[in-house]
């Protein structure tokens, strides 16, 4: 049995504290070092724009179509302007109304993002083709715009499905009948988008 004296137990206790005391410090500035972000806190070019400080902004839409999925998702679609101080800003609306199945959900594509979405779905089509060719348990191929818009297709038995995620927060897939349908919407939406820039004087 060692007796340690009063003070020297104070002491041993107080170096325990320092030594717990540094380590946590030392863990609280490691993790300091890599800033977390939320995913949230990313905002899309829409809300970017429209959650602007002292500006005044105008919005007004131009519907394009209904644009039809499986499961009865009627998607209705527009072209929104977004007008910051006199300066109009062109984007695809795309929205679906809530159900009892399935909530509402709406998404914003910018303009430019739109012609790359209809570009590179002219790329997915060719590789849907190629990919059917050559026998696989399973495939998916997508493009998503930087604000979390996503086309793309999954092939399974053979079997190909052509799809949309509206939500960037979520997998949900809008699915579709066939490619031609979403083909021929796009060619239509960015044909409206024109009509409207020319009225604007764009």
């Amino acid at each position: 049995f060692i007796f340690l004296h009063p003070q020297t137990l104070i002491m041993t206790n107080m170096k325990k504290l320092f030594l717990i005391t540094m380590l946590l410090l030392a863990s609280r500035l490691a993790m300091a070092q890599v800033p977390y972000v939320r995913v949230e806190e990313h905002q899309t070019r829409y809300e970017q724009l429209t959650r602007q400080l002292g500006i005044q902004c105008k919005i007004y839409d131009y519907a394009i179509s209904t644009l039809y999925a499986q499961l009865f998702h009627d998607l209705e679609t527009s072209v929104r302007v977004v007008d910051i101080d006199g300066e109009p800003l062109y984007f695809y609306h795309i929205y679906r109304k809530e159900t009892k199945e399935q909530p509402a959900i709406e998404a914003f594509v910018a303009y430019d993002d739109l012609v790359e979405v209809e570009r590179k779905l002219e790329s997915l089509i060719e590789e849907e083709r190629k990919d059917r060719g050559v026998r696989k348990d399973y495939c998916e191929n997508f493009y998503r715009t930087e604000d979390g818009f996503q086309i793309g297709y999954y092939m399974k038995n053979r079997q190909t499905n052509w799809y949309m995620v509206m939500d960037r927060y979520s997998d949900t897939k809008v699915i579709f009948d066939n490619v031609t349908k979403l083909k021929d919407h796009f060619k239509k939406a960015l044909a409206k988008f024109d009509e409207v820039k020319k009225k604007n004087g764009n």
